[in-house]
């Protein structure tokens, strides 16, 4: 037996060592499948590039709050306050169920001022967890209904991709935008 050999032997031993408690039953089966809960809620703040690199015109502000829902399913969320929503406009979250894959599809309805005319806006948020404190804006757009029952859709993250005034938006990655959970 080589010597790399003997130090894996060794290292499993170790550590089937320090994972048997003694408490269970000898033979009993591992459980299929385990199931971790992960928690969206909180506030996120926008960082650049796939790297999160955390730069001070981008990441001093919220970019997004997430609150857990109040039906007591660990698993269904709902935006608490996004930096697109106007300070005093009316605004409604619906709430969203995050699926197996750790993505999560968020919506807010609210109102507001485009091309000069009054208007209901739909944001759309489709976020995906990437870790305890980091999650990628993978989808966002914009849908506006005028007085006349027209809907326009924009793709936020395009629309920034091709302008770069937008630098919050711009400053995603290949793998969307990351967003930073801040301390609670």
């Amino acid at each position: 037996m080589s010597p790399y050999h003997a130090i894996a032997a060794a290292a499993v031993l170790a550590l089937a060592a320090c994972t048997n408690s003694g408490d269970d039953e000898p033979g009993r089966p591992l459980p299929e499948r385990v199931v971790l809960h992960y928690d969206f809620s909180g506030d996120w703040m926008a960082a650049a590039g796939d790297q999160c690199a955390e730069r001070l015109d981008l990441s001093e502000t919220v970019f997004l709050s997430i609150g857990a829902s109040q039906e007591g399913e660990s698993d269904r969320y709902h935006i608490a306050d996004l930096f697109m929503l106007e300070p005093g406009e009316p605004a409604e979250a619906l709430v969203g169920t995050a699926d197996g894959d750790g993505r999560l599809a968020l919506a807010v309805e609210t109102e507001g001022v485009v091309d000069g005319h009054r208007a209901a806006i739909i944001y759309a948020l489709l976020l995906q967890q990437e870790g305890a404190l980091i999650v990628r804006l993978r989808a966002f757009t914009m849908t506006v209904r005028d007085n006349r029952g027209r809907a326009t859709e924009t793709d936020l993250l395009a629309e920034a991709a091709a302008d770069p005034s937008i630098p919050m938006l711009g400053a995603r990655g290949s793998r969307g935008l990351c967003l930073k959970r801040l301390p609670r």
